[in-house]
């Protein structure tokens, strides 16, 4: 595969978890990532999380053989969207990379509603919650993307969504958010697709993130040893942004572990999820 390095990506959510691998992956392939989120300082993270900010995302980035941008943005707040994007637009006259991952869980996962309780006994701010940081936000940072894409006619806008969408997991919110995510991808892709910019929906495995370690110390069913790494989901973003006859199935839904087939590579173990 060709690098990636010059271009410049933009990743939601990146302080940790998967949008954390997303950006480590990118850098791997020598890209600009610009680390968004709202976790600046950790003083009020849990202790499996310390250390989880965009900064410490930023600094891992430039030693992983990219360029770490920490920007802080909530994306529940439409102007600080525009403010993100704007100063992308400024300072690189670019953008090539977009990947929608922010999602607002943390508020709810805690609580054993979110677990437990069927859907009529949630509170509406959980369906709130998800809708605006995971669906709203995704396609307002799209528009901004889009509008930079499409005048230089290239471009990837990588939507991480979950089987949820087919599949009932934990609660239906899941499915419901996430089967909408799905048709904004395929439908996004359709007004894109005669500027040559893709999109896609990307569906990870079992993500060894730090809230699944953290929970598989509680529950001897769960082994992070055979799930993918966080790096994996962004070496699989990379893949599809360096192959640009990947535009015929733009607006599709993909496996994170048939990218990796397809392109011949494995996750950072060397396993093959």
């Amino acid at each position: 595969m060709r690098n990636l390095s010059g271009k410049i990506a933009v990743v939601t959510g990146a302080s940790r978890g998967v949008g954390k691998g997303v950006a480590l992956g990118l850098a791997a392939h020598g890209a600009t990532v610009y680390i968004t989120g709202r976790t600046e300082k950790d003083e009020l993270l849990p202790d499996f999380m310390k250390g989880a900010t965009i900064h410490k995302t930023a600094e891992e980035v430039n030693g992983a053989g990219g360029i770490g941008i920490a920007h802080r943005c909530d994306f529940s707040r439409d102007e600080e969207i525009k403010v993100l994007f704007e100063r992308v637009k400024s300072e690189q006259g670019r953008l090539d990379i977009l990947v929608n991952n922010a999602w607002a869980g943390a508020n709810h996962v805690m609580n054993e509603y979110f677990w437990n309780a069927p859907f009529w006994k949630q509170p509406i701010a959980l369906l709130d919650d998800f809708y605006a940081v995971g669906l709203r936000s995704g396609y307002l940072c799209s528009q901004y993307a889009a509008e930079i894409m499409t005048k230089q006619k290239s471009g990837l806008i990588a939507n991480i969504s979950l089987y949820a969408a087919r599949q009932y997991l934990i609660t239906p919110v899941h499915g419901i958010i996430k089967a909408a995510v799905d048709k904004m991808s395929a439908d996004t892709a359709v007004d894109l697709k005669e500027y040559s910019v893709k999109v896609f929906s990307i569906y990870p495995g079992s993500v060894a993130t730090e809230g699944m370690k953290e929970m598989a110390k509680y529950d001897p069913s769960m082994n992070v040893d055979e799930m993918e790494s966080p790096q994996f989901v962004g070496l699989c973003v990379a893949a599809l942004a360096l192959d640009d006859k990947t535009i015929e199935e733009s607006g599709s839904v993909v496996l994170t572990s048939k990218i990796a087939e397809k392109y011949g590579f494995t996750d950072i173990d060397g396993k093959q999820p």
